[in-house]
């Protein structure tokens, strides 16, 4: 295999505008029926950790662009002590741009997201949760689902995806109508961290309800966000609030690819409230809305403009110093204001039905910036969808209001838990 790679496409933005502000680090967990024994999950990751060339790298620099290349040095587990999504900084990393966590029952990876996206951190995490119960002596098989340790990586599995399916014949994703939207402020947490609020629920419940509306979860959950933050927009001044959610879209799903590397758009996801719109009103909007812009069409040509302006001329021949402060102004001060708050379903995590048994349930956690303090990951597995909300301010009313919006359309019972920044144990 390759010693060294290209940063993907979709990862140079992520590491030219990360900062200590602004992390850009998310995390995939999974709940452990039982405590978890670090030192056995340190001899799975010692195991897996080659079967993934493109997650156990050190990020080099260069003139034109940085580079990845193979680290050498052993990736160490840890007790997590941090806050989660706390930024990752390569010279306490061991170079690193991923950490391996523990706490009780839980097993995490996080990771930096110039390296992949959340499928490559999910498989990342399956393949060291399977190893971990084999050494664990627990009775578990791959059944097609997990990529095997033993065996070698695939040259499809590191491949720019991005550059793989553009075909240069449209691009054309300045959208006029992605306007500035509305956007969420509160008071910054007095300790730096985050509050991270995780609701538990029934996901075949919610499946249902939201295909009895005629929509997807995805867009159920897509309009009650929006008319949340809507309300709350409109308390503050009675004027018509556009109120957008930044919707990270699988492209594997249209375009069939193995890379464990970055390979996912973003759909802006929006609709104008009023006092006199409905829920009815938005889900319309939004199930229009993600027809529109998760068809194969309208993700071909962000493919294409994606690659287009990464492989331009002046793109390619302006050194790294004057290239990075660019990107991460557009990013911060125009691609951020199109957006309330971003909001990932990962959808159903596939696991070896011999592996379920010894898993409760799988997490994601996404970061915040400084111009979107509220994030939202979903993740379902074993029937149990986990909703998980990142706040770095303290006001927790969009979270609330969002989980008893949920429960006046379905007949759920949600079970509400937080961190040391939140609230603790309880039921809604």
């Amino acid at each position: 295999m390759d010693s060294w790679y290209r940063i993907d496409n979709t990862g140079k933005i992520f590491h030219a505008v990360s900062n200590t502000d602004n992390s850009y680090v998310f995390r995939v967990s999974m709940l452990m029926r039982d405590k978890v024994d670090p030192e056995i999950l340190q001899e799975a990751l010692d195991v897996i950790s080659p079967r993934f060339p493109t997650l156990t790298v050190r990020v080099r620099k260069g003139l034109f662009w940085d580079y990845m290349e193979k680290n050498d040095e052993v990736l160490r587990v840890q007790k997590e002590k941090d806050y989660p999504c706390a930024p990752i900084k390569p010279a306490e990393s061991r170079g690193y741009l991923l950490r391996v966590l523990y706490f009780g029952r839980k097993i995490s990876v996080e990771v930096f997201h110039s390296l992949t996206d959340g499928t490559g951190a999910t498989e990342f995490l399956k393949t060291l949760v399977y190893q971990y119960l084999q050494y664990r002596k627990r009775d578990v098989s791959d059944d097609g689902l997990i990529l095997l340790p033993e065996d070698e990586p695939d040259s499809l599995e590191t491949e720019d995806s991005f550059s793989h399916y553009a075909d240069n014949v449209d691009r054309n994703v300045f959208r006029k109508e992605d306007k500035p939207s509305y956007q969420i402020t509160g008071t910054p947490l007095r300790t730096e961290g985050m509050n991270m609020i995780h609701g538990i629920m029934d996901a075949a419940a919610v499946n249902k309800y939201a295909k009895s509306l005629g929509t997807t979860l995805t867009g159920f959950l897509t309009a009650i966000m929006i008319q949340v933050i809507g309300k709350e927009a409109l308390l503050k001044s009675s004027r018509p609030k556009k109120v957008t959610i930044a919707v990270p879209v699988n492209l594997r799903r249209q375009f069939p690819s193995k890379t464990l590397r970055n390979f996912f758009s973003v759909a802006n996801i929006g609709a104008t409230m009023d006092k006199t719109t409905s829920f009815e009103d938005i889900l319309k909007n939004v199930n229009e809305e993600l027809v529109k812009r998760t068809g194969r069409s309208s993700l071909q040509k962000g493919i294409n403009q994606h690659v287009y302006l990464q492989n331009s001329f002046m793109t390619r021949t302006i050194p790294v110093f004057l290239k990075y402060p660019a990107m991460r102004y557009g990013f911060n001060y125009i691609g951020e204001r199109t957006k309330a708050l971003t909001m990932t379903n990962m959808g159903n995590v596939s696991l070896p039905s011999s592996m379920s048994r010894h898993i409760e349930r799988v997490e994601l956690a996404f970061y915040t910036t400084v111009k979107s303090p509220v994030g939202c990951g979903i993740a379902t597995a074993n029937n149990r969808m986990t909703v998980t909300f990142s706040l770095s301010i303290s006001e927790t009313d969009i979270v609330r209001n969002f989980f008893n919006e949920l429960m006046k359309h379905v007949d759920v019972d949600i079970e509400v838990y937080s961190n040391e920044w939140g609230k603790h144990d309880e039921t809604m």
